[in-house]
């Protein structure tokens, strides 16, 4: 019998890869440890489209009702959406089972506090102490409550975006507008929600089954299929999303991939358009092109440290808003303070009816950068090693998360992960420039680790 190693566990969600990293007994004892730390009252479950979504569920169920917490189930839902759930229903926490963009051997499960949050750091390490102690709660005698269901959760996420958006004006645009859910929540959901908008909506790679049709991922290199399809066919915009609804990326009418850098500029330019100038979270590691279009509009720009727990904390504590995430994650309190696809979309078809452009028009109002993201294998305390030394180097750089340089047509972002032995370094400028730099820079780095 293969042995199942330990569970990666981090602030931000548990994940594994089922009969590997991730077995059903691990998921009944981190809902235990979950119950234990929100005591009692009525939790809300839900699942992307993963085929071992349902299994883990049932473990969940089982670590709920022997706690004698009540399991809400909303069944297959996006995460933006169970988060918003939760705290306009007044639920006492949720659980969603998803590994996010992950390929569909993964799964996972993410803890949501009574607020619709994910768990602060803090919260979330109280949670793991618990899960290894093993100090769970104990059920007080053998009457435990019944599953409660619930199948319209998304229309209560739904009916906050209509709220925030010019719907008669987006309406009257009539866009035609292609879809790539990969398979995932948005399948289910992407379709009424556009054609609400009076989009004429056709769907590609919307199969709910046991493969995912494309890797989860919404990024340039995974949507090749979709870019060629947008360029045979007359599409206004696509849109295209990860299995449970929070990362999102745009194609333009010629059928280029955004990647979520862009996304989330072009999705903020409309929007900061027409508020009064305030503050916006991004975290450490996001474009520049965020900057230039909070610039545009009169915003400050905040920078958190990386992780959207983390952008959320900042959002809060600057009453930011606005903010989000490089990898397609917009953020707009009005609605909630999660990342949001369905939002996104949504921004985007207003911005593009309020402007009266094509979206590729408004893209070229904004700067074109190119960003490198690459990793050198080093362990945690090399990594610090290395980081240390380029602060002395870099006395002047952001070193809230690791630490960030930026220069006058270049930044770049070196930070030890939370999750692998590496070293993640981030660097965006100019195409002719940037690409040298990095190689410089990662030179550098392997010469000092050796």
């Amino acid at each position: 019998m293969k042995r199942i190693q330990n569970i990666k566990i981090g602030i931000s969600g548990i994940r594994g890869i089922i009969g590997e990293t991730l077995a059903p007994e691990q998921v009944v004892n981190l809902t235990r440890a979950f119950s234990t730390l929100i005591g009692s009252g009525r939790v809300a479950v839900a699942t992307d489209t993963r085929p071992t979504g349902q299994m883990i569920k049932r473990a969940v169920f089982s670590g709920l009702i022997f706690s004698e917490i009540t399991p809400v189930d909303t069944f297959i839902l996006p995460t933006p959406s169970l988060e918003i759930f939760v705290k306009e229903r007044k639920l006492n926490g949720g659980i969603i089972i998803t590994a996010s963009h992950n390929p569909e051997q993964w799964n996972g499960i993410k803890f949501v506090d009574e607020n619709g949050l994910f768990l602060f750091p803090f919260t979330a390490l109280n949670l793991i102490d618990i899960y290894y102690q093993g100090s769970f709660k104990i059920p007080s005698e053998n009457r435990f409550p019944d599953i409660e269901t619930v199948h319209d959760a998304f229309r209560v996420h739904k009916k906050k975006i209509m709220k925030i958006i010019d719907i008669d004006r987006i309406r009257k645009k009539r866009f035609k507008v292609l879809v790539d859910p990969g398979g995932g929540v948005g399948s289910i959901y992407d379709k009424e929600f556009l054609e609400e908008l009076g989009c004429e909506v056709h769907m590609i790679n919307d199969e709910v089954g046991n493969k995912f049709p494309r890797n989860p991922e919404p990024t340039e290199a995974n949507l090749e299929v979709t870019s060629q399809y947008m360029k045979e066919k007359n599409f206004d915009i696509g849109f295209a999303q990860d299995s449970d609804g929070d990362r999102l990326c745009i194609l333009d009418e010629t059928g280029r991939a955004f990647g979520g850098e862009l996304t989330l500029a072009v999705a903020l330019f409309g929007y900061l358009s027409r508020k009064k100038p305030g503050k916006i979270v991004v975290n450490l590691s996001t474009s520049r092109i965020t900057e230039h279009v909070a610039d545009r509009f009169g915003f400050k720009v905040i920078k958190s440290p990386v992780g959207e727990i983390n952008v959320v904390e900042y959002m809060q504590k600057e009453n930011a808003i606005a903010g989000g995430e490089g990898n397609g994650g917009i953020i707009i309190p009005e609605v909630h303070y999660c990342r949001d696809s369905f939002t996104g979309m949504a921004l985007v078809l207003d911005c593009m009816a309020f402007y009266d452009k094509r979206i590729s028009e408004i893209a070229a109002e904004l700067p074109t950068l190119k960003m490198i993201k690459t990793v050198i294998p080093l362990s945690k305390s090399g990594a610090h090693k290395i980081i240390s030394i380029l602060k002395d180097k870099h006395p002047n750089g952001n070193t809230l998360d690791g630490l960030r340089v930026d220069e006058e047509n270049y930044w770049f972002h070196v930070r030890s992960s939370n999750t692998e032995p590496v070293l993640r370094i981030v660097a965006e400028g100019k195409e002719d420039q940037i690409d040298k730099i990095i190689a410089d820079l990662r030179s550098w780095i392997e010469k000092k680790a050796d």
